[in-house]
């Protein structure tokens, strides 16, 4: 046996051993071929998600207007955190889920250039 033929077994003994392997069918894959990497920005999309969508769209949209844009989002980001907290053993009050740590960073600059109108440098260590 080659050592090609020993890789893909081994491969293939560990794909059959992944306990993982059952949550690929929750997922939309077009093509079964292609090795698809790109899941830190917008991986495959979850199956459920159409109808959760849909759900959406026509209750908060459909049925609120504009009233259900404005419902949930204040208590989102600790509802949200609560539910990671859990994932790594965290309390629910120790998690929350914010924009991005560059968004946050331009946040934190452009309220401490309004809190000194008169400044107009900023230096970086």
């Amino acid at each position: 046996m080659d050592f090609a033929n020993t890789q893909i077994e081994l491969a293939q003994t560990l794909d059959s051993q992944d306990q993982l392997a059952p949550f690929r069918d929750e997922f939309v894959i077009a093509d079964p071929d292609l090795i698809y990497l790109d899941g830190n920005s917008l991986g495959r999309l979850p199956k459920r998600t159409d109808p959760l969508m849909q759900a959406a769209i026509g209750e908060a949209w459909g049925q609120r207007l504009i009233r259900g844009w404005n419902e949930g989002w204040i208590q989102a980001p600790f509802e949200l955190g609560a539910k990671i907290a859990q994932l790594i053993g965290a309390e629910a009050d120790e998690v929350i889920v914010t924009d991005s740590t560059s968004i946050n960073l331009f946040k934190l600059v452009v309220a401490a250039l309004k809190a000194r109108p008169g400044r107009t440098k900023i230096v970086s260590d």
